[in-house]
């Protein structure tokens, strides 16, 4: 019985990065940026233009825009331009 509930807890411990990895960060990122790009970026109509306008500004976004991009950077499939600018801090 002990030994069944050590694995359950090890494999509930290990599956907690991989279920942030599986969530799309790009609602979260959209939230918290919106004001952000409203701000810095003006009228932008592609995701892409809006994501190099906000690593652009890095140094002036807000801590929530600024959380929810760091957040995203440790998804492996982030791109290398959001890694480099926002590092992964989980």
């Amino acid at each position: 019985m002990m030994k069944s509930m050590i694995v359950m807890s090890l494999l509930a411990a290990f599956s907690l990065p991989v279920a942030a990895y599986a969530e799309d960060p790009r609602p979260a990122i959209r939230a918290a940026c919106k004001a952000d790009v409203k701000a810095d970026c003006g009228m932008v109509f592609s995701r892409d233009k809006a994501l190099a306008c906000l690593i652009e500004n890095a140094t002036k976004l807000s801590a929530g825009c600024s959380a929810a991009l760091k957040k995203a950077s440790c998804n492996p499939k982030a791109p290398d331009n959001v890694k480099s600018a926002f590092p992964c801090t989980q």
